[in-house]
């Protein structure tokens, strides 16, 4: 397959929708804004400046929807006024779409989920000292939604702690979140991987091609280590795994500290089943497949 780009911003570029991207603090995510089902509009935000745009794609022409410049007040009463804060989206009420936001501030215990009503934010969910029992006091800390029981919704949140052994995946019950997995800190990680390098790193994949991102690809950039798990019944068992010193996979090595990693839908069916692995300052980018 070739590709080729469907919207082009070089270097010294103008950015996307109004947003300039000329900070290297911006980050970016997909979210399903207009709930329907789709993650069709981008998140893009400036930790620490209080801004965040949301931009809808009209015909290959990005506007907002909703912008707070910099310095801006954040949204749905969240400030991004820490450069340590983090956001992705999540599915809050179990509809299988990804049209909530969750923001957490690592080192803090801070965590949020924000619910969007005809553009309206508001919170759902305000935590100060952490959430399901996790607390959310190291700078380490990130989080990521999983599908945890296979039903192709992604209404768990995975918090990990890289170094310390520590990882909790978490279950929206009600008004409460509760662990379904958790090792303390310190803790022996998951299904065989021990997460005790500060390096370590997680994602949610769809490693059989079923529509449903319920497998754990956790990586260490810079030595080769991977390893893919898949969860039955709540015991993580590895289909794939290279230890220390490790090939990487798929030919992408994985030997240096800079590598970064995330599922993606190459074939536009839906399903997350490729892995890109890409490392920054190198031009170097590989999209894998399980075969």
């Amino acid at each position: 397959m070739t590709f080729s780009a469907v919207y082009p911003q070089g270097a010294s570029g103008q950015g996307i929708g109004g947003y300039d991207l000329l900070s290297t603090a911006d980050r970016s995510f997909a979210f399903d804004y207009d709930h329907s089902g789709k993650l069709d509009h981008s998140v893009l935000y400036q930790p620490g400046t209080g801004a965040i745009y949301i931009l809808k794609n009209g015909n290959g022409t990005f506007s907002p929807v909703y912008e707070q410049g910099a310095p801006g007040q954040g949204i749905g009463g969240y400030d991004f006024k820490s450069p340590a804060d983090h956001a992705f989206a999540f599915d809050y009420d179990h509809s299988g779409e990804l049209d909530h936001i969750a923001v957490y501030r690592p080192g803090t215990g801070t965590f949020w989920i924000l619910e969007n009503n005809n553009g309206e934010f508001s919170a759902v969910y305000q935590g100060v000292a952490g959430i399901g029992g996790y607390n959310l006091l190291s700078t380490a800390d990130s989080a990521f939604a999983f599908d945890y029981d296979h039903s192709g919704k992604m209404d768990y949140i995975t918090l990990y702690r890289p170094g310390t052994g520590t990882i909790w995946i978490l279950k929206h019950d009600g008004n409460d979140f509760i662990p379904v997995y958790q090792q303390g800190d310190p803790g022996n990680g998951i299904g065989g991987f021990d997460l005790a390098s500060n390096v370590d790193s997680a994602f949610a994949f769809d490693y059989n091609s079923t529509g449903r991102q319920d497998y754990f690809v956790l990586y260490r950039p810079g030595t080769g280590v991977i390893w893919i798990l898949q969860n039955s019944n709540g015991a993580f068992t590895p289909v794939y795994g290279q230890d220390d010193p490790g090939q990487g996979i798929g030919g992408y090595d994985l030997k240096s500290p800079q590598d970064l990693g995330y599922a993606f839908d190459y074939r536009q069916d839906g399903k997350q089943d490729h892995i890109v692995f890409y490392r920054p300052g190198t031009g170097v980018i590989y999209i894998v497949e399980e075969s």
